[in-house]
């Protein structure tokens, strides 16, 4: 029994009475109250983190894809997958400690690997973009288009006729040789443009379009014929086909297939026509010479059995295949890249020459590891010289007997920040080089002094032309290139930038070839942009849908045939007729 003072005021006993209630009150409360209490609390506090992680997960990607464009968009790609698992992984966990309580502690897992599950039975895996970003294609409904076989759909010339329907007279010959890789003059530069640029897509006829093997070879074409690498099954072949309705008039095989993760399946470098002759290497190192006219084989290397590798070590030195295109000089040398163990350096393992008439190996130099580029054949210091991009160096070469005349550094990594571009030559003793990766390009000048060869740098930069599966295409004073993406136009005399490309307008890692005054553009989505060869704006002409998938085939420009191929489909485009006597009378006003 409580007892009162009554000299205690009346408030503070009704005080002291409140406050024993809530004492009583909360030690009278139910367990359970209380667990829901904190249990509410604990979700709110799981929910906010989740919440936070997800903003900060939003701000981070949006300055990481922001800041791409003056960066390296695969980079940034790289950064933004890495991102989202780690912060995606995050918030998952707080669900599913949230879910744990409140329901089930499989209900998080089990919805994930249904999701997973779910994408896998419903999508393909396709590899990866040139910018590193994941290509699914749907597994229902999406077949490739049928490839032609020799037996069934060749046959004799007379017996196709040509194009069906097609009245156009030069449809089916070509009114200018493509011989190979960027053009005749392999610098992705074509002096006459035979085609009038089309005001709308109706202008632009398809000759033909069908299916062919995987690979990113170019076409190279010479009058009615055009020639290619892909690989069909466990086959990498060399194929030819009729340029007027695309009939496939023969094939050469060869048991070998190169498959890679990042890089895709089959062959990637385009073969080379001198004559009536046909160079091609594979991309497991076959390297063959072949009869245009007829298809007959007349000679062919086994380039990783020279170097004395097994494949395996060759794959592992080149992991995205031998990409080379064979450069022919004087009709009588065939010379591409070699490669070889580090103990074989005194026999030459940079480049290997071989007789164009037997195959007969004429001379192997240079001690610098290959890359992915194609040797070209430059003027320099007074003196004609083979021109070699290896893996962390440019080397120059003499004709003759291969003996290195000059080096200097190119930092690239085959297995990595690889060097696939090959130099562009820039006026009398002057060539540009470009890499992507963040490399950016450098203008080099060669040149003698008292029988000692001086390489210098005019300038380098970071910031401009960094090219990656492309090249840059020099006329006049600038350079037009794909950098990290977008198309831009370079002042040749100080590297600084003239204009590039809108984001929205990006043709991704494709490819160009300057025809003239126009720059004829293959998007890596598969589209042919049009843009005028402009050192001041940039100007787009056309753009019309071609291709559906990731393409970073270099496009073949044969008069008015505008060829274009990725890993599964070829179209050939017929351009409209130039008129002449209009094109003379505008300019003369």
């Amino acid at each position: 029994m409580t007892t009162s003072d009554p000299s205690e005021p009346e408030s503070a006993r009704q005080n002291s009475g409140d406050e024993t209630a809530g004492v009583d009150e909360i030690a009278n409360q139910e367990p359970g109250v209380t667990e829901a209490n904190s249990a509410d609390d604990k979700s709110r506090n799981r929910l906010g983190r989740a919440a936070v992680a997800t903003l900060i997960g939003l701000v981070l990607v949006g300055l990481l894809q922001w800041n791409a464009s003056e960066t390296d968009h695969q980079f940034s790609n790289m950064a933004t997958v890495l991102l989202v698992f780690l912060i995606g992984g995050y918030v998952l966990f707080q669900i599913h400690c949230l879910t744990r309580v409140r329901w089930n502690s499989f209900v998080v897992p089990g919805a994930c690997l249904l999701v997973i599950a779910g994408f896998i039975g419903m999508w393909e895996f396709e590899g990866f973009s040139g910018e590193l970003v994941p290509q699914f294609s749907f597994r229902f409904g999406n077949t490739r288009p049928a490839m032609q076989s020799v037996e069934s759909d060749a046959g004799p010339e007379s017996d196709r006729g040509g194009v069906p329907g097609n009245e156009e007279k030069d449809s089916s010959v070509a009114l200018a040789s493509y011989g190979g890789f960027l053009g005749d003059e392999r610098t992705a530069v074509i002096a006459e443009r035979h085609f009038d640029v089309p005001a709308s897509v109706d202008e632009v006829k398809v000759l033909w379009r069908q299916g062919l093997g995987e690979g990113w070879a170019a076409f190279a074409v010479s009058g009615d014929k055009a020639v290619t690498l892909e690989q069909r099954d466990e086959e990498e072949c060399l194929t030819c086909y009729r340029l007027g309705d695309g009939a496939l008039l023969w094939m050469i095989k060869h048991q070998t297939r190169h498959e890679n993760l990042m890089g895709g399946v089959g062959p990637r470098s385009t073969p080379t026509i001198v004559g009536n002759r046909v160079f091609a290497q594979g991309a497991t190192g076959v390297l063959w010479c072949v009869d245009l006219p007829t298809g007959e084989l007349v000679w062919s290397i086994d380039l990783v059995e020279q170097a004395g590798w097994s494949q395996a070590e060759s794959e592992a030195m080149i992991s995205w295949g031998r990409a080379a295109s064979p450069l022919i000089i004087d009709d009588g040398i065939c010379v591409v890249p070699f490669g070889g163990p580090e103990q074989n350096r005194e026999s030459g393992r940079s480049l290997i020459a071989l007789d164009v008439n037997s195959g007969k190996v004429l001379w192997t130099a240079g001690e610098d590891q290959i890359s992915y580029a194609s040797p070209v054949l430059l003027d320099l210091g007074g003196k004609r010289q083979i021109v070699s991009v290896n893996e962390s160096t440019i080397t120059g070469h003499d004709i003759d007997d291969g003996s290195v005349l000059w080096k200097t550094s190119w930092p690239g990594q085959s297995n990595g920040g690889a060097n696939c571009a090959s130099v562009v030559p820039v006026g009398d003793s002057r060539f540009l080089i470009g890499k992507g990766y963040g490399g950016g390009s450098a203008l080099y000048e060669v040149k003698q002094s008292d029988g000692q060869w001086i390489v210098d740098a005019i300038w380098k930069s970071n910031r401009v032309l960094k090219t990656k599966f492309t090249h840059a295409a020099v006329k006049g004073e600038v350079a037009f290139g794909i950098s990290n993406g977008a198309l831009e136009a370079v002042r040749l005399e100080d590297g600084e930038r003239q204009w590039i490309q809108s984001r929205r307008s990006r043709l991704g890692q494709g490819q160009i070839v300057v025809v003239d005054d126009v720059i004829v553009g293959q998007a890596e989505n598969g589209e042919v942009v049009l843009v005028a060869a402009d050192s001041e704006d940039y100007r787009e002409l056309l753009r019309m849908p071609a291709l559906n998938t990731k393409t970073w085939n270099v496009p073949s420009i044969a008069g008015r045939h505008l060829l274009v191929r990725n890993d599964r489909e070829v179209i050939c485009f017929l351009l409209p007729g130039l008129d002449r006597e209009s094109a003379v009378d505008t300019d003369r006003q």
